[in-house]
């Protein structure tokens, strides 16, 4: 009789087990592993069986019924086995789960072998014995001629350029045609408005962003510390005319920030219609170990980022409760800009990070969504990098970049 209740108790552990694991297998959506898994299941099985059939009545009564039901119940468990087993399938479902629990962002994984290999090769500059880590206090010269070239052939195919100046985010994907350098250099970025009347609004979706050292409640040392430098920039060293909002919309969450920016945003727009170009200035958040630094003219800067949204989703297609009618001009503008940085100050930018959302990027097709280093970063590098990002803004503006 208690062979019997513990076959049966066997038998249902058996059938538990074999629903977790093809349960397991279909999360990972690999019709390979459902077949070794059941093979694994009937083995486990089988040595089970033959283990109860193999004591004699007198070895049955040496433990308790309930202590082998634990013991039998504890092997066959998922969790025991899949923690014990060696099967590179159980492998890739632990990693997959665990990915999936990961507070990692699609954004930190889609630049991660590109952040790596260029923290790589600055550190080696930054750190050999003949560089002068000194940040010299001279004022920036902003580049004159290029350092990099691409080729019209080059950037004539749309494979080219996505594989290299892009990175796309797994949700959403670049439709055909979206990324053709004739459409992308097409676009007129010029200022149409003289600087007699605001020209560019700078603002901050996530106000609170903060780097490495800075100090407590000194929004001087956060991203809004860092916007006003760019804003002052432009202003006295290219002549625009520039309105750097304060707004704060992330204070209690970062969860409708968006949302949050909106009508003051809009009411900012309606006070001033003469705005054509729109900076969202954000910093970015990568790993722990990630260090987004380049050198510049002796001077050490934070690598910068544009980004933009698509509107549009692998899953749900275009996204018509969130329309931007300038998601080609977005994209020709971020375009322009990374284009003319790649070419006179290689290395100083990542590649532009496409989302499938909006990002209130709807409202001028001038309109810029920028990520200025990370966590990781000091305010003196981010800082630093405001002088060749307030050039190249200043040369896509004036057209001098498709001279």
């Amino acid at each position: 009789m208690k062979k019997r209740l513990i076959l049966a108790a066997a038998f249902a552990i058996l059938v538990f087990n074999l629903v977790v694991r093809v349960r397991a297998d279909f999360l990972t959506s690999d019709l390979g592993i459902s077949q070794r898994l059941f093979r694994a299941s009937v083995d486990q099985w089988l040595v089970l069986c033959n283990s109860f059939l193999a004591f004699s009545d007198s070895n049955w009564e040496k433990r308790s019924l309930g202590e082998k039901v634990w013991n039998a119940t504890w092997e066959m468990l998922p969790v025991v086995t899949f923690a014990e087993s060696d099967l590179r399938e159980e492998a890739y479902l632990s990693e997959y789960l665990q990915q999936k629990e990961s507070k990692i962002t699609p954004l930190e994984a889609a630049v991660l072998a590109e952040n790596e290999a260029v923290n790589k090769t600055a550190n080696e500059t930054l750190n050999g014995p003949e560089t002068d880590m000194t940040n010299h206090m001279t004022d920036f010269i902003p580049a004159a001629a290029p350092q990099a070239v691409y080729s019209r052939q080059q950037l004539q195919d749309e494979g080219f350029v996505k594989g290299t100046f892009y990175s796309e985010d797994p949700t959403t994907m670049i439709r055909a045609g979206q990324l053709d350098f004739n459409t992308l250099m097409g676009f007129d970025a010029t200022l149409k408005q003289d600087n007699t009347m605001p020209q560019i609004l700078i603002y901050h979706t996530h106000s609170q962003e903060t780097y490495i050292d800075s100090v407590p409640n000194d929004e001087n040392t956060s991203i809004m510390g860092v916007g006003e430098h760019l804003s002052n920039i432009l202003r006295t060293k290219y002549g625009y005319n520039v309105i750097h909002h304060m707004g704060k919309y992330d204070v209690e969450g970062r969860d409708y920030a968006y949302s949050n920016a909106m009508a003051d945003i809009e009411n900012v727009l309606v006070q001033n219609p003469s705005v054509e170009v729109i900076i969202d200035l954000h910093r970015d958040e990568t790993n722990a170990d990630t260090r987004l630094v380049t050198n510049i003219q002796n001077k050490t800067m934070a690598r910068f980022m544009f980004f933009n949204g698509l509107s549009y989703t692998r899953e749900l297609g275009e996204l018509t409760s969130l329309p931007n009618p300038y998601v080609q001009d977005n994209l020709s503008f971020a375009f322009q800009m990374q284009l003319f940085a790649e070419e006179y100050y290689p290395g100083l930018t990542r590649r532009i990070y496409l989302k499938g959302y909006r990002y209130n990027m709807h409202y001028r097709p001038k309109t810029l969504l920028i990520e200025l280093g990370s966590q990781t970063n000091t305010v003196e590098e981010a800082m630093n990098s405001c002088e060749p990002l307030a050039h190249i803004i200043s040369e896509v503006l004036n057209g001098t970049n498709k001279q």
